[in-house]
């Protein structure tokens, strides 16, 4: 590290204390397969799903309606050998979808697909039961064109970016931001889809009338629904970050409401029929429009010991900061959500951070997040001159809260899989709007899971061929695999839960001891380049631009 980036360091942290070490350019310990280019379909915010045994799932967003292009629904993409390689990409779902997308795996049938496609009006509904090889509807009513065409397995109505929740015994959940009343809704089957969706009914997620008052009244604003996880004992859990009603009123120059500061969580132990609400983080108590969770969907993971863990990427600051950089945070919890850790800021070099993806390992306190991580010292994510590679941060003791140690380690060291700002201001990327970007084509989020072995797979979309003078390569996605550093696995029985973190019949106490890795930088120079390796976690401020709720991009 030269002296300069150090002093900016020390100048950045104030009196955090900060340790000098020798470290290679690779994180002792983590490492990853080369990723590979997903072939076919084109690529943009993947969502990735396996089993116990080795096989993975991609699948992603193609541009709605697909049909104009001739082609149905969404691109998925299977591999039979843990994550090395695949076969070439093929179009399911509606030719009216092509939006958003999603992929799940039951964790008591490795067998069994489901994928989601969005339409907007709807979410068309897929199912496998032969690992992908082929699909129909997820309805009790016939579908002649095997999810290709029209779908006849649809729920969601008037809906936006639709994630799936698979439990055991054929329950599957499908949670998503309502268009018109920015409501986080959700509904469910509990045969496959033979019933169309309906059952329970499910009740409202948000319930608390404080929280409520936070749920923008019209479309300027926007809910953030994450990923929903279910623990062991099918109890389900609902992630979603919202701007307050004050701070829209006095939103920063140039948008169009306020920053999405509020961070919640919605629990119910009946399979959604009701729901108790909990505040992970009050960002406007610590100062209005000065924290942002908005870049973009933030992410909520189990570990298999039932300890829940929120990931986001944006600021935290007492006042609304100057300049612009998009931090990762984490806040843990175990006891089910009721109460959470202060937030800790995950990474410690100097650069823009987007996009981030969690999975829980198989024992307390396992946690694996990835992101897209500027690597050229740019902090404004909608800087045209970033470079951005993927970067991995993983620790054994995340239930410490702001005492986790992260060991961090680009998955591709040396490789920038895009230039230019990664946009977060969603339909408003390349409007000229105040503050925003214009290159939105890695969309809006990346995605991890976890095998049977402990080890982390991610996917994230990339153009490394892009240049400022090349802005419109194609976009491609790709899927690495950890080979080193893999997380211990229980010597019994496990399964595979909806999110891809692992549990067993038998895991280590919520409080149970466990290594501490140090919170190190990502690696950059050449080996036996000072790092910095950043003791516990400082709430450093950081900006990203707020983003506006997703709207799938134009065909």
């Amino acid at each position: 590290m030269r002296p300069g980036r150090l002093s900016r360091l020390f100048a950045l942290l104030g009196a955090v204390p900060l340790l000098l070490v020798t470290a290679p350019a690779h994180a002792a310990g983590l490492a990853f397969t080369t990723p590979v280019q997903l072939t076919g379909p084109g690529g943009g915010e993947p969502s990735i799903a396996t089993n116990r045994q080795g096989d993975v799932y991609v699948d992603g967003p193609q541009a709605i309606p697909s049909g104009v292009n001739g082609t149905a629904g969404v691109g998925f993409w299977v591999s039979h050998d843990k994550g090395s390689s695949f076969g070439k990409g093929v179009f399911i779902g509606s030719v009216l979808g092509g939006g958003d997308s999603d992929v799940v795996v039951p964790p008591d049938d490795a067998n069994t697909v489901y994928i989601d496609d969005l339409e907007a009006a709807a979410t068309a509904i897929c199912l496998s039961k032969d690992k992908g090889a082929s699909f129909q509807s997820a309805s009790a009513l016939p579908d002649p064109g095997n999810c290709t065409t029209l779908p006849s397995g649809q729920t969601g109505p008037s809906d936006d970016r639709p994630w799936l929740t698979a439990d055991k015994g054929g329950r599957v959940y499908l949670t998503y931001h309502e268009f018109v009343s920015a409501q986080p809704l959700i509904f469910r089957t509990d045969n496959r889809g033979q019933d169309q969706f309906l059952a329970g009914p499910c009740g409202s997620i948000v319930t608390d009338p404080a929280i409520e008052a936070n749920v923008p009244t019209d479309i300027s604003g926007g809910t953030l629904v994450s990923k929903p996880v279910v623990d062991q004992q099918g109890n389900l859990y609902v992630l979603f970050t919202t701007t307050t009603q004050q701070e829209n009123a006095g939103g920063l120059p140039g948008s169009i409401s306020g920053t999405f500061s509020q961070a919640y969580l919605a629990v119910s132990t009946d399979h959604c029929q009701s729901f108790t609400d909990h505040t992970i983080f009050d960002g406007q108590s610590v100062g209005m429009n000065s924290v942002q969770f908005g870049d973009i969907f933030n992410d909520l993971a189990i570990d298999g010991a039932g300890n829940l863990y929120t990931v986001a990427a944006g600021y935290i600051r007492s006042t609304p900061p100057p300049t612009t950089i998009a931090d990762v945070f984490m806040f843990s919890s175990t006891d089910q959500g009721k109460t959470w850790s202060k937030p800790l800021k995950v990474n410690s070099d100097v650069g823009g951070h987007m996009l981030p993806a969690a999975v829980g390992g198989p024992a307390a306190g396992q946690l694996a997040i990835g992101y897209f991580r500027a690597v050229n010292g740019v902090t404004n994510p909608n800087d045209a001159t970033a470079k951005w590679t993927y970067t991995a941060a993983e620790t054994t003791n995340g239930t410490a809260g702001t005492g986790a140690g992260f060991q961090v380690a680009d998955v591709n060291p040396g490789f920038v899989y895009h230039t230019g700002d990664i946009c977060n201001s969603g339909i408003l990327c390349g409007s000229g709007a105040p503050g925003t970007g214009n290159d939105r084509s890695l969309l809006d989020f990346t995605s991890a899971t976890i095998d049977g072995s402990g080890c982390v797979l991610f996917t994230f979309a990339g153009n490394p061929g892009q240049t400022i003078d090349t802005p419109n390569e194609k976009t491609w996605n790709y899927v690495t695999r950890q080979t080193s550093g893999c997380f211990p696995t229980p010597a019994v029985t496990t399964t595979t839960s909806a999110t891809g973190a692992l549990s067993a019949a038998a895991q280590p106490a919520a409080n149970a001891p466990t290594t501490t890795l140090p919170n190190t930088a990502p690696a950059r120079a050449a080996a036996g380049s000072a790092v910095g390796v950043l003791a516990g976690g400082a709430m450093v401020g950081a900006v990203a631009r707020r983003r506006r709720r997703r709207r799938p991009p134009p065909a």
